[in-house]
């Protein structure tokens, strides 16, 4: 694998995240991390349809009231975020190897889904009071992050 340095990418819209990874997937890519372009899909895909159905758990409030809700305030305003451990249930489970076209298109779809999305975030894991429209704002920023580690060929 050779290294790169990690791309700055800001996204405003899901149309943007939508058209960098159709750039990645036809072009080719050099990857600097973990994850190929399918984990990546795999991870934002799961990121993206918990926030709209439901992850099933939730952050205990004192962190989602202070910690959490500094944190993501703070990555709105910066428009990025840093590195950080996952969850392991939020990990991608496809294996390294060739990227899976079925696995991004199934992402594209969801992004799709997120651009439309004005559900209820009452249930948000990890901070209280997200509107539908700061939470797309997170998850292009989140797209951002993990896209950067991708340079097109």
């Amino acid at each position: 694998m050779t290294k790169i340095s990690k791309r700055s990418l800001g996204f405003h819209s899901g149309d943007e995240v939508i058209a960098e990874i159709k750039r990645l997937q036809e072009g080719g890519y050099v990857q600097n991390k973990n994850w190929n372009l399918t984990q990546i899909c795999e991870h934002l895909d799961v990121i993206m349809t918990g926030g709209m159905e439901g992850f099933g758990f939730r952050l205990p409030r004192i962190l989602r009231a202070t910690v959490m809700k500094w944190m993501i305030a703070r990555m709105l305003r910066q428009r990025k975020m840093s590195s950080a451990p996952t969850l392991d249930r939020l990990k991608p489970k496809s294996p390294d190897g060739p990227d899976d076209p079925g696995v991004i298109d199934h992402c594209i779809e969801t992004i799709h889904r997120a651009k439309a999305f004005d559900g209820s975030m009452k249930d948000y894991p990890f901070i209280d009071d997200m509107t539908p429209e700061m939470w797309r704002q997170f998850m292009w920023v989140h797209a951002a992050h993990h896209l950067g580690f991708l340079a097109p060929r």
